[in-house]
């Protein structure tokens, strides 16, 4: 192999592993350790920052609808009788990056080669549950991920981003260390 093929092969695998790393979902969770999550099995919606999207939108809470329900947590109306113990709202964002990619031959910076400008979007997802009652934070998800011009993808990534949210769900009560 000669020295110009090498390079180019190494210029491909380093843009493939910066494409892939820039496309790695990325989740986070807090919660307040005080609170004791036991007590909570019922919520409601609030309004938030909505998909701008009516049917990701609906993917959104769908999504978290079925993991609440898996925890055994119950959908009720705000106003019904035996009021739900907490709230959950969600923020959806869409972030724009540009990235510029550059691969060539020639002395460095002698203005050989090519150039192109990639746009990146990247979704993110903030998931909040609220003491209904107190209107206190208890807990909080956060994911990101890359967007992609393919919906059924798009509606994957979500579903598993959601459910890396609520894996640890409800979180157990902290130690005493009293």
């Amino acid at each position: 192999m000669n020295r110009s093929s090498l390079r180019t092969l190494v210029i491909a695998v380093c843009l493939s592993s910066i494409s892939a790393a820039a496309s790695a979902q990325k989740v986070m969770v807090d919660y307040d350790k005080e609170v004791e999550f036991a007590k909570y099995a019922s919520y409601t919606w609030a309004e938030g920052e909505s998909a701008r999207n009516p049917l990701v939108h609906k993917r959104i809470v769908n999504a978290i609808d079925g993991q609440l329900a898996a925890k055994g947590w119950t959908k009720t109306a705000a106003n019904a009788e035996g009021s739900p113990s907490a709230v959950v709202v969600y923020h959806a964002a869409i972030e724009t990056e540009r990235q510029l990619n550059t691969w060539g031959s020639g002395p460095r910076w002698s203005g050989f080669g090519n150039a192109s400008i990639e746009t990146i979007l990247t979704g993110q997802l903030v998931v909040d549950i609220y003491d209904a009652a107190t209107k206190q934070l208890l807990w909080r998800g956060f994911a990101s991920d890359t967007v992609s011009d393919d919906q059924e993808k798009n509606e994957k990534r979500l579903n598993e981003a959601v459910a890396k949210l609520f894996k640890q769900f409800p979180p157990k009560a902290a130690r005493s260390t009293r």
